[in-house]
């Protein structure tokens, strides 16, 4: 998954970069979520502006995660579909704003994972 976000278009966005199921396969909206709050990485940056450690992160949160929800049949959710509610790190309300040109409803804090607002641009 790494090697291919290396050579992958480097002017998406990372939220964009890993929901494109040919480049990763299996993370949809609510894992995107998850996994990019529990590493504090914002789904916003350019792909060429993430570290690849910050990927990596990324991947490997979305993983775990994953795999929890496959033992326990139960999901986690911190920021999916909370928008407006309190973020439970930090108390800031969560966000939402459409993503990519499949316009798939992103979520985030956007304290706990600062970065660039769509929502202002």
């Amino acid at each position: 998954m790494l090697q291919r976000l290396r050579v992958a278009d480097g002017t998406r966005t990372l939220g964009e970069s890993l929901l494109d199921q040919s480049l990763v396969a299996g993370i949809g909206n609510m894992w995107l979520a998850e996994a990019l709050w529990d590493v504090q990485l914002s789904p916003w940056p350019r792909l060429r502006d993430v570290p690849e450690s910050d990927r990596q992160r990324a991947l490997e949160s979305a993983a775990a995660l994953m795999r929890a929800s496959l033992d326990t049949g139960r999901e986690t959710r911190r920021v999916y579909r909370r928008a407006g509610q309190p973020c439970p790190r930090c108390s800031s309300s969560i966000a939402s704003w459409g993503l990519g040109d499949d316009n798939r409803t992103a979520y985030w804090c956007p304290r706990c994972q600062a970065g660039m607002d769509p929502r202002g641009a």
